[in-house]
C-alpha cells in the first residue's frame, strides 16, 4: 500500500487591532516566532492599523496557534483556518 503525505497549511488572519496595540511587540513576534523579515513584519503592522486584513501561511498547526495566542495579548484580533 502507497502512503501519501500532503501538507497542511495554515492560514493565520489578522482582521482588526484593540487600542492599546503593542505594535513593535507584535513586530517582533513575527520576526521571533515566524521567521518573517523586519520590513515585512512592519508592513503587516501598517497594514493592520490602515484596516486591512492580514492574511499569511503557516505550516505548523502548534507554531500558529502560540502565535494567534501571543497575538492576542498584544492587542490582534485574528483567527486561524485550515485548507
Amino acid at each position: 500500500m502507497q502512503k501519501i503525505y500532503f501538507t497542511v497549511m495554515i492560514k493565520v488572519i489578522l482582521y482588526s487591532w484593540n487600542e492599546g496595540l503593542k505594535k513593535v511587540s507584535l513586530t517582533k513576534l513575527q520576526i521571533d516566532l515566524l521567521g518573517k523579515s523586519l520590513k515585512e513584519s512592519k508592513s503587516n503592522v501598517d497594514l493592520l492599523l490602515e484596516g486591512n486584513k492580514v492574511i499569511f501561511e503557516v505550516e505548523n498547526p502548534d507554531l500558529a496557534k502560540v502565535f494567534l495566542h501571543e497575538a492576542d495579548k498584544l492587542g490582534v484580533n485574528c483567527k486561524m483556518f485550515v485548507e
